[in-house]
């Protein structure tokens, strides 16, 4: 019969690597995509609560746009060819836009001032 030690000495290790796979979902969970949806739902922007992911990765891809010269027009414009079936109004988009550069990438210029 194994010693009771044994059994320590799988349990203990078990336990540690279960509370590190737990804490890691919400040690990566990032305030400032709360934040982002909380701003789109205050400026009217609404969407069914499982594209939550969807509109953190659309805003923080702006950032990405920005950098490659973009303006805010023109990543709306693309956006919203995306999003035009599901009867978001560019407007809509253009908040999106204006927010998640205000809330992933505050510091980031755009190019030529064309924010």
């Amino acid at each position: 019969m194994p010693s009771p030690r044994w059994l320590a000495r799988l349990t203990v290790p078990a336990m540690v690597g279960a509370a590190l796979v737990a804490n890691a979902a919400i040690a990566t969970a990032d305030p400032a995509d709360g934040a982002y949806l909380s701003q789109l739902r205050g400026s009217g922007f609404s969407w069914p609560p499982e594209h939550d992911e969807a509109l953190v990765a659309m805003g923080r891809l702006v950032c990405d746009d920005l950098s490659w010269g973009w303006n805010y027009d023109s990543i709306a414009q693309s956006i919203h060819a995306n999003l035009d079936s599901r009867n978001v109004t560019f407007g809509n988009v253009g908040n999106m836009v204006r927010i998640a550069h205000s809330t992933y990438c505050p510091g980031q210029q755009c190019w030529g001032g064309e924010c």
